[in-house]
C-alpha cells in the first residue's frame, strides 16, 4: 500500500466522535461572547457607520454597510448562530449562518481586519463538514457512535496552518536578528504592570522570539507525533497565556487557540471524555456517515486555497509587510510593529497653490488611521476620497499630499509613502511597482 492509499485509509477510520462535540460547545460559546463583545464595542455604530470612508479588500466594493436595524438584525442572527452551534442545533444551518454573518462584517473594513476573525470564519465552514453535532448536545434523534478520523482531521489540519505559516512569517532577519517585534513591544509593555520584570527583561525577549518561532514552527511534529505531544502541551499553554497577556488587541484568540489543543487528542486520552464516551455508547446508532464525492473534492480545493494563497505576497513587486499588500489572509500574525510618529494629510488647490490642513480625524477613526499608516492602497485611497470631497465644495482637482512617519520593527522613524507626490493620481495596483511609496531603510 502507498503512502497516500495509507493516509487516504487513516482518514477513513472512525473514531469516537467526543472531542469533536467539546470542541464544538467551546467554540460556539466563546463565539457568542465574541458577538457580545462587537455589540458592546459599538462596531455597527462606531466602527462602520460612523466614518466617511470604508477601506475595502479588492474584489468587495461592492459590499456596503446597511442601515443600522438590518446591521443589528445580522449581528443577532450571527449571536444566535452560535448559540446553537454550541447547543448543537440546527447545526449546519447554525454553522453557515455564523460563518456567513462574521464574513460580512469581516469584509466591510479591511482596518478590523484580525488573522483571528479569520480563522473563526474558516472554524464556522469547516464545522459544517462535522457530524459534531452528535457528540455532547441538544441535538434530538438519531445519533452516530463514532466519525470518520477526517473530520476532526480537517480542524487540526486549519490551526496546524495557522501555527505554521506563523513560522514561515518569522523566517526573516528582523525576526531571528534583531529579534524584532518583540523587542520592540516589550519595551512598551506597561513598566507599572505585576509582569514587567518578566516580560521586559532580555532573557524574555529570547524565549519569545526563538521559543515563538520554533514553537510554530514545530507544530506539525508537536502536536501530531503522539510521543512527545503530552510533554509539548504545557509548553503550547505557557505560549497562549503569555500572548493573552502581552498583546491587547487579540481578544479571545490565545483561548480558543488553547482549546483547540483537544483536537490533537482522542477521546480515550481525555479521563472525563472517555468516561462520557462509554456511558453515551448506548444512546448511539451504530453507524457513521460516508464521505461524499462532492465533500470530498471541496475540502481538496479548500486546503489547496489555504496551503497556496498566503505565499502570493511573496510574487508580488511590492514587500508584503511594509507595503501591507498580500499580507492579510496570510496567517502573518504579530510580524511587525510601526508606531506612528507623525500622520499628516494636506490638500492644495490646484491654481492658487493655497494648501490646507486636513482633520483626519474626522474621516475616520483611529484603527483606520492606523491603516492607512500600513496599507499603501489605503493611502491612496484615502488621498482619492479627499480630491473627491474637496470638488464637492468646488475645487477641482486637488492635489492630495500627505507626511507618515512610522518606526518599523525598532528602526528610526521613516517616511512611508513620498510626500511631495500627489496621491489622489497614483497608480495602486498590487501587480504593479509602487514607486511613490517610500523603499524600506535597512
Amino acid at each position: 500500500m502507498t503512502i497516500p492509499e495509507k493516509f487516504k485509509h487513516w482518514l477513513s477510520e472512525t473514531i469516537d466522535g467526543h472531542v469533536l462535540g467539546l470542541f464544538r460547545l467551546v467554540f460556539g460559546s466563546f463565539m457568542v461572547y465574541n458577538t457580545y463583545s462587537y455589540y458592546r464595542l459599538g462596531l455597527i455604530e462606531s466602527g462602520l457607520l460612523a466614518p466617511k470612508i470604508l477601506f475595502k479588500f479588492e474584489g468587495f466594493g461592492w459590499l456596503h454597510p446597511l442601515p443600522e436595524p438590518f446591521m443589528l438584525a445580522i449581528m443577532a442572527l450571527m449571536g444566535l448562530s452560535a448559540l446553537l452551534i454550541a447547543a448543537g442545533v440546527l447545526f449546519r444551518w447554525a454553522c453557515w449562518g455564523f460563518a456567513l454573518s462574521l464574513s460580512f462584517f469581516l469584509f466591510q473594513e479591511k482596518s478590523y481586519f484580525n488573522n483571528h476573525i479569520y480563522l473563526f470564519v474558516l472554524l464556522g465552514v469547516l464545522l459544517s463538514f462535522t457530524n459534531a453535532d452528535h457528540f455532547i448536545s441538544l441535538r434530538r434523534g438519531r445519533r452516530f457512535d463514532a466519525v470518520p478520523r477526517w473530520q476532526q482531521f480537517i480542524l487540526q489540519a486549519q490551526v496546524m496552518i495557522v501555527y505554521f505559516y506563523g513560522g514561515i512569517t518569522k523566517l526573516k532577519p528582523d525576526w531571528l536578528i534583531n529579534r524584532e517585534p518583540v523587542a520592540s513591544m516589550s519595551g512598551i509593555f506597561p513598566a507599572g504592570h505585576w509582569l514587567a520584570p518578566v516580560f521586559k527583561s532580555d532573557a524574555m525577549v529570547n524565549v519569545l522570539t526563538y521559543g515563538g518561532f520554533l514553537l510554530d514552527i514545530l507544530a506539525p511534529i508537536l502536536l501530531w507525533y503522539k510521543p512527545v505531544r503530552r510533554w509539548a502541551l504545557p509548553v503550547f499553554i505557557g505560549f497562549h497565556l503569555s500572548n493573552s497577556r502581552i498583546f491587547n488587541d487579540i481578544g479571545i484568540f490565545p483561548f480558543l487557540m488553547l482549546s483547540a489543543l483537544i483536537l490533537y487528542f482522542e477521546t480515550d486520552e481525555v479521563p472525563f471524555l472517555r468516561r462520557l464516551s462509554k456511558a453515551g455508547a448506548a444512546a448511539g446508532s451504530g453507524f457513521w456517515p460516508e464521505t461524499g464525492v462532492v465533500t470530498r473534492n471541496t475540502l481538496i480545493v479548500y486546503f489547496a486555497f489555504q496551503l497556496l494563497f498566503p505565499f502570493r505576497g511573496f510574487f508580488l513587486p511590492n514587500p508584503m509587510d511594509w507595503t501591507g499588500i498580500g499580507k492579510n489572509f496570510s496567517w502573518r500574525m504579530k510580524a511587525d510593529s510601526r508606531p506612528v510618529q507623525e500622520f499628516q494629510f494636506t490638500i492644495q488647490h490646484p491654481v492658487t497653490r493655497q494648501v490646507f490642513q486636513v482633520d483626519v480625524q474626522s474621516f475616520v477613526n483611529e484603527m483606520q488611521m492606523m491603516n492607512i499608516a500600513c496599507d499603501a492602497r489605503s493611502v491612496s485611497a484615502f488621498a482619492r476620497m479627499l480630491r473627491d470631497e474637496a470638488a464637492k465644495k468646488g475645487v477641482e482637482g486637488a492635489i492630495v499630499k500627505a507626511r507618515i512617519m512610522v518606526r518599523y520593527n525598532g528602526r528610526a522613524p521613516q517616511l512611508f509613502v513620498n510626500p511631495d507626490v500627489d496621491l489622489a493620481s497614483v497608480p495602486c495596483s498590487p501587480f504593479e511597482k509602487l514607486d511613490w511609496v517610500m523603499p524600506l531603510n535597512e
